[in-house]
């Protein structure tokens, strides 16, 4: 039965990871032999991963057999950043009552290498995860397991949302976040420092609540320069 339960976890992480790194294509039909032969797995442990990540919303069904990965639209796009809006804000209030003084080093640091990204050319990629770590140490401080849980689902819909914008978008990367972009993610996150540090419940779940309307509203805008081009 453990074994059972951690080949059904290795086969979830790694078709997730398939997805999230681009391995399968958007719009490219797959099915359980299909999946299985790519990740030398049997069908058994792949159609659990498979149904775990339909019910994520990562992946749809297609056909009687088939699976695709989930298209976005514009609506999914506004509802998933609702969602996230609202557990965000709930989080930094839980964290800002619940934090001790580690965990404000955490994001005490995590805000120092943000701001040494800024001195230079910006390298993306590095950028993305640390502005992700930031989140994620706010929903571990938290102290609430299922909202940690619920938090790192969405926040890899949001990244391959995000990614997916850069990949299709004739300007690339640039055509969402440019420098002036970057500038205005660190200050966002050091707003919600500040109310942290204060011990500000209102004040934190304000910052975090705006900082992801924020996001919403350059995801929106480079969503519609991808239609019109």
């Amino acid at each position: 039965m453990v074994n059972e339960r951690i080949i059904e976890k290795s086969s979830y992480t790694k078709l997730k990871n398939l997805i999230l790194d681009r391995k399968i294509k958007r719009g490219q039909r797959m099915t359980e032999a299909f999946l299985s032969e790519q990740m030398e797995l049997s069908r058994i442990p792949v159609r659990e991963a498979i149904q775990l990540l339909v019910h994520e919303g990562f992946i749809e069904r297609t056909g009687k057999n088939g699976y695709m990965i989930k298209e976005y639209n514009e609506q999914d796009i506004i509802d998933l950043y609702s969602y996230r809006e609202a557990m965000d804000g709930m989080l930094a209030r839980l964290f800002t009552q619940r934090m001790d003084v580690s965990q404000l080093y955490f994001l005490e640091m995590n805000l120092e290498h943000m701001h040494e990204q800024l001195k230079s050319e910006v390298d993306h990629a590095a950028f993305s995860k640390i502005d992700l770590d930031f989140h994620r140490y706010i929903a571990r401080g938290a102290r609430n397991k299922y909202m940690e849980h619920q938090h790192e689902i969405i926040l890899e819909k949001v990244l391959y949302i995000a990614d997916s914008i850069y990949e299709t978008g004739k300007e690339g990367v640039k055509m969402l976040l440019d420098e002036h972009s970057y500038e205005e993610t660190y200050n966002q996150h050091q707003n919600i420092y500040t109310a942290i540090e204060s011990r500000d419940l209102n004040g934190a779940e304000s910052a975090a609540r705006e900082s992801v309307r924020n996001g919403l509203k350059k995801a929106l805008m480079a969503l519609s320069k991808m239609s019109s081009q």
